[in-house]
């Protein structure tokens, strides 16, 4: 991969950290990585593993598309969203099944209706 490549991944991930108002030490902390790796990452010098990329995106609401492999996005993702994103990503995985279990059910009453 070339290195503006490197660099623009690196950016994309440190403005998305910026407007989250995260740390480079949060950000590495959230994801499980080292800062040292982290901070080789937002500045181009490293490109992420794939399960640390996926981590990472998920952790910022990054499309995996727009951010590794430039792909456009032509919704900007509102400031309410990306609330939503971070308290989702906060939940632990049977608060996730309960609350899917709740929706589930949810759009069963609706359609008897």
């Amino acid at each position: 991969m070339e290195q503006t490549e490197l660099r623009r991944i690196g950016r994309i991930l440190k403005e998305r950290r910026l407007q989250l108002g995260y740390t480079q030490e949060y950000a590495a902390e959230k994801a499980g990585i080292s800062y040292s790796y982290y901070t080789k990452i937002e500045r181009g010098q490293q490109l992420p593993s794939l399960e640390i990329a996926v981590l990472l995106a998920k952790n910022f609401s990054l499309s995996l598309d727009h951010w590794l492999l430039n792909k456009t996005q032509n919704d900007a993702v509102s400031p309410a969203a990306l609330e939503l994103a971070r308290y989702a990503a906060s939940l632990d995985d049977l608060t996730i099944q309960k609350i899917q279990t709740l929706l589930s059910k949810a759009s069963l009453i609706e359609k008897l209706d």
